[in-house]
């Protein structure tokens, strides 16, 4: 048996004279945290392995079991994974290794009951995910609950995509908020540093949005938005036919250039700018409802502000992303009406005269 002490922890050997295996086990203070183990990012690394005729064998935190021969084998189990720091560390191997050694690996990577941290309580959940990289090729294949998505990274490039997931899929994926039923479909394409794509959310039910809860409560404090207030939605949240976003995301800004809720009761659509890793948003919203009661007892506003059988209303979303401020961009809209609405106000007088005279002549 022979101990050895390492930079940032300590390794014992054991190898018998008549063997040719050997074993050790050794303890390792890592500078990437990259495994999670209930919830908790892991410094300290205990390493157990065997070396037996040039096939190493190796035992992480008893959740990682990797073996090396002709190609590099990965099991990882009830775990979780920060994405970010695996980044770190595939970077750092790759700029110390020769790109032509690189070429010749080929690793095979199979999880069960793992998730990935994205950072900001993000996580991607997965019953079983599949990796494989060859010829400098990576390609991964993940299941949960039914749903399945696929991912092939090439010459930094990659594409994502993935279908059918469910709503504890979606809330674990975005962070704030809270869904009952639905599936989401995704599809990204590009680098780690600039990609684009979109989200396409159907068929749920919004239970808690931090950003709806917001304009909610900031339509409730203004009267002359009443008709956009949802009285039901703290007991049974807003159910949505469909919900999309389309992004593209450089350099940490994500920039939504289309963002669209659909349902019954309201619907919104808008674009900005987002800023996840600082916690900051910058989005304009347009927030639109059918004809109700309460518009109809406001002839005036009712309207000047409507168009066909709906009314609507702009609002400011901005400051930080897990709190944002509401502001109402009504005076704004005012100020640059289009002509018809314009042209809606000016005749109103006559149009009003014109119902007036017609009431009177029925109630004759």
């Amino acid at each position: 048996m022979q101990k050895l002490k390492l930079r940032n922890g300590s390794a014992i050997i054991n190898k018998n004279s008549n063997e040719k295996k050997i074993t050790f086990n050794a303890d390792i203070d890592h500078d990437y945290d990259f495994l999670i183990i209930n919830n908790k990012p892991i410094k300290k690394y205990l390493v157990n392995g065997e070396i037996n005729n040039k096939k190493i064998k190796l035992n992480i935190n008893q959740k990682i079991n990797i073996s090396f021969d002709k190609k590099i084998n990965v099991q990882i189990k009830d775990s979780g994974i920060n994405v970010v720091q695996l980044i770190k560390l595939s970077s750092d191997i790759t700029m110390t290794e020769n790109n032509s050694t690189n070429k010749n690996i080929n690793a095979e990577v199979n999880a069960k009951n793992v998730y990935f941290d994205l950072g900001n309580n993000r996580r991607i959940i997965s019953d079983n995910m599949h990796l494989q990289y060859e010829n400098n090729i990576t390609t991964a294949q993940l299941e949960y609950a039914g749903g399945s998505a696929g991912f092939k990274l090439q010459n930094e490039t990659f594409h994502l995509y993935g279908n059918k997931f469910n709503d504890k899929f979606m809330e674990n994926l975005f962070s704030m908020s809270k869904f009952k039923d639905g599936t989401l479909e995704f599809s990204l394409k590009g680098t780690l540093d600039d990609y684009a794509g979109g989200f396409y959310i159907k068929n749920t039910t919004v239970i808690d949005y931090k950003l709806l809860n917001n304009i909610l409560a900031f339509v409730n404090t203004v009267p002359s938005l009443v008709t956009f207030s949802l009285p039901g939605y703290n007991d049974h949240g807003l159910y949505v036919d469909a919900a999309y976003a389309k992004i593209h995301a450089k350099d940490g800004l994500l920039d939504i250039s289309d963002f669209l809720v659909d349902s019954k009761e309201l619907d919104i659509f808008g674009k900005g700018i987002a800023d996840i890793e600082n916690d900051k948003i910058d989005v304009n919203l347009t927030l639109k409802t059918d004809l109700g009661s309460s518009a109809r007892k406001i002839p005036v506003v009712g309207y000047i502000l409507l168009d066909g059988n709906s009314i609507s209303t702009n609002m400011q979303i901005n400051g930080k992303l897990s709190d944002p401020e509401v502001h109402s961009l009504l005076a704004k809209e005012i100020l640059v009406a289009p002509f018809n609405i314009i042209k809606r106000t000016v005749l109103f007088p006559f149009k009003f005269l014109k119902n007036l005279t017609k009431e009177n002549n029925n109630s004759k």
